[in-house]
């Protein structure tokens, strides 16, 4: 009991001389140390168990996409052949059409390098901005196209747009006709 009466009398001495904000101090203090005796270290161990999942997870998909790479070859191989790429080319201007879109006049270009060749297509385009968007949302279905530039302005006339579409559809310049990628 005297202990007692003797840690009691000190701590009002401390309180005294260094006013009340020590006692917040103190559970603040007390609360760190049981966070890092017994908390932290459950949540280390949490965190532990998860990392080696992840880890697991992350090896299993490298050796997958190690497998699917060794097995598909070069990546031209994934291209459609020369035939579907000129089949590609028309299937643009159809989509064109169906949506709504007028076409003055297209620029087309060939080229093959090696195993990969490209058409180019340069097509100026009128419509509104919704009939664009919805081309351009349909075109995305083609094999081996890819949108490399797009300029829209106000039509002269002032109604609608006037669109200029870059594409280039890509295939693989030796890869047999008979083929389905």
């Amino acid at each position: 009991m005297t202990q007692l009466n003797a840690m009691r009398w000190r701590l009002e001495i401390l309180a005294l001389r260094h006013g009340l904000w020590m006692l917040p101090g103190a559970v603040l203090l007390l609360g760190a140390l049981l966070a890092w005796g017994w908390w932290l270290p459950a949540q280390d161990a949490t965190l532990r168990e998860a990392l080696s999942v992840a880890v697991a997870e992350q090896a299993g998909t490298r050796t997958r996409a190690a497998a699917a790479s060794a097995s598909a070859g070069a990546p031209h191989d994934a291209l459609p052949p020369a035939a579907r790429a000129d089949a590609a080319v028309q299937r643009l201007f159809v989509l064109a059409a169906e949506n709504g879109l007028t076409i003055a006049q297209a620029d087309y270009r060939r080229q093959e390098t090696g195993r990969v060749g490209r058409w180019q297509v340069q097509m100026p385009a009128t419509g509104t901005y919704p009939q664009v968007r919805r081309f351009l949302r349909a075109a995305q279905s083609i094999p081996g196209l890819s949108l490399d530039e797009l300029g829209i302005r106000r039509a002269a006339t002032g109604a609608g747009i006037e669109a200029r579409l870059l594409f280039s559809v890509w295939f693989s310049a030796d890869a047999p006709v008979g083929r389905t990628p």
